[in-house]
């Protein structure tokens, strides 16, 4: 288990769409923490910047005191399960 510290993060979009603004948390090892607000509000963009499947415009976010802003996905050692299964009907066992 590792630390989550999110610092000012901030996701703008290419034209200037602004989804996340100024986003700070932080969550200590072995809490548990749920993230809700309406429709829109930016929770999965934040889910995403944390995971590394969403780039982050501004802030810095931290992974047991380590900045991982330009880690990878694959090294994040994150994972995230969604709601809809993303099953690929053409595609069997």
């Amino acid at each position: 288990m590792a630390g989550l510290h999110l610092k000012n993060l901030a996701k703008t979009y290419p034209g200037g769409v602004t989804a996340v603004r100024d986003f700070s948390l932080e969550i200590k090892d072995q809490e548990f923490l749920i993230l809700v607000g309406p429709s829109g509000c930016g929770k999965t963009t934040v889910l995403r910047m944390i995971a590394g499947l969403e780039e982050i415009s501004a802030g810095e976010l931290y992974i047991d005191d380590r900045l991982v802003n330009e880690v990878a996905a694959k090294d994040r050692d994150i994972a995230m399960v969604f709601q809809n299964y993303a099953l690929y009907p053409h595609l069997s066992v």
